[in-house]
């Protein structure tokens, strides 16, 4: 009997674990997300502010065409 418990113990202290470890993971990855949307979104209006609108189309479309 004292077995038996002992197991049961050991399995749910691993499940708690990677239970944390799964959340951990999570937030980091979202937070790793987040500062590469930021970062985008700062990229974007950077290029916008010196470029302007017509100049971001201009040459978005001479980057896909090659010309």
């Amino acid at each position: 009997m004292n077995a038996i418990n002992k197991t049961n113990t050991q399995v749910k202290e691993n499940v708690q674990a990677l239970d944390a470890a799964g959340k951990a993971t999570v937030t980091l990855f979202g937070g790793v997300s987040l500062l590469i949307g930021l970062w985008s979104v700062a990229c974007f209006a950077g290029a916008l502010l010196s470029a302007g609108p017509v100049g971001l189309i201009k040459a978005y479309f001479s980057a896909v065409t090659g010309i």
